[in-house]
């Protein structure tokens, strides 16, 4: 052994015994694993700026509007979501399995979560979360089966309303006069053209009204247009071939709560000449907000939201809140229209208040049959558009007198 070697650094023998041979598929691999790593780690703070950037947007128009709903700024939520996935390439979603926010479904998240429609400026990309009742189908439809469409009934321009008319010669007599929901503060008269198919289909008058809508109108302004509405159906229902004696009201969510108002304040069919009467019956699909002045207190996640919504229709005067509830109107010694009540078996806010209604219908002598139903919200405005369901099969029967 030469002299270089034998004085050779002791840390370099050292260094020679413990070092692992060079591999090009050691390399590969950490360089695989570092990439992967890093690729992941973009995405993920991508994600967090889209979406911090998003909720920035968010609390800003928050600021300029103070009533957003929940809804709304659930959709922001979900907004943030796709453009996050879709910048990043992320399929994994922000919320949990099943279509849930939180525990909770986002058909449910809605008060008198109906009916949004897009009238207020939203977008269309949203229908489908906006309105529960807007299935691709009745997007597809709109109005376009109608007989006529946007009939003045007065001078602003939501006072219209579309009418389905049976086939001439086919008339049965009944008339439905149909209020959408949204909230009191939107939704539209066109997204119902199924149901006007439906029960045109069967001999009967189908009338999907607009009304005006909050915050531009408070109550009364509201009611008031479902009584025009209904006013004008007594003047022209004979021209389509139905019977004026035979005016039947329904409404989902928000428009139930105002046909059931309709149904029970005298005071604004009044104002228009006509009486309690009129109205043959009266159709009611899942509303809670039979009493405008106990909403708030009614069991359910959606209850603080609807008592927000009921504040920028109604305002907070506890009477006019009184004067607003249907429940509200029973008296001993009137004669009320026959009710018929379809209730979702899914919320504990509107169980609550069809078993207050249905006791004190009883109580004054009226009639009511309340149907409990295992769909949700949307589910029952939809069903009592589709034929082949039992709730539309309820409705038909109340209808015709069956």
């Amino acid at each position: 052994m030469n002299e270089e070697t034998k004085n050779r650094d002791p840390r370099s023998q050292i260094a020679r015994t413990t070092a692992k041979p060079f591999s090009w598929t050691r390399v590969v691999i950490a360089g695989t694993s570092e990439a992967h790593i890093l690729n992941n780690i973009t995405r993920s703070m991508l994600i967090l700026f889209v979406i911090m950037l998003v909720a920035e947007v968010s609390a800003s128009a928050q600021d300029q509007q103070p009533d957003q709903s929940r809804r709304e700024r659930v959709i922001q939520f979900l907004k943030a979501r796709r453009q996050a996935q879709g910048a990043a390439g992320n399929g994994a979603g922000l919320m949990g399995a099943g279509g849930r926010f939180g525990n909770q479904r986002i058909n449910d998240l809605g008060p008198e979560r109906s009916g949004v429609g897009m009238r207020q400026g939203q977008s269309s990309g949203d229908e489908s979360l906006l309105d529960p009742d807007a299935s691709a189908e009745a997007r597809k439809i709109g109005n376009s089966n109608a007989t006529a469409r946007d009939v003045a009934y007065g001078s602003d321009p939501l006072q219209k309303l579309d009418v389905y008319a049976p086939a001439k010669g086919t008339a049965t007599g009944p008339v439905i006069l149909f209020a959408h929901g949204g909230g009191w503060k939107r939704g539209d008269k066109k997204q119902h053209g199924l149901k006007g198919a439906a029960y045109s289909n069967h001999g009967i008058l189908f009338i999907s009204t607009n009304y005006r809508l909050a915050p531009q109108v408070m109550h009364p302004k509201e009611i008031e247009d479902i009584a025009s509405a209904f006013a004008w159906v007594k003047a022209h229902a004979s021209d389509y071939g139905a019977d004026p004696n035979k005016i039947y009201v329904m409404g989902h969510s928000a428009g139930a709560h105002l046909v059931d108002l309709l149904a029970t304040n005298e005071k604004f069919l009044k104002e228009k000449g006509l009486k309690l009467s009129d109205v043959k019956g009266c159709i009611s699909l899942d509303t809670a907000s039979l009493d405008l002045t106990e909403r708030a207190s009614l069991p359910g996640p959606a209850s603080k939201m609807v008592a927000d919504m009921i504040k920028t229709a109604f305002g907070t005067d506890p009477k006019v809140l009184a004067e607003a509830s249907p429940l509200l109107q029973l008296q001993k010694g009137k004669t009320y229209p026959s009710f018929l009540m379809i209730c979702s078996g899914n919320r504990r806010d509107s169980l609550a208040a069809h078993k207050e209604f249905e006791k004190a219908v009883h109580g004054v002598g009226g009639g009511v049959t309340t149907k409990v139903v295992p769909l949700n919200h949307g589910e029952i405005s939809q069903a009592a558009g589709n034929e082949k369901t039992e709730v539309f099969s309820q409705i038909l029967s109340f209808v015709e007198g069956k």
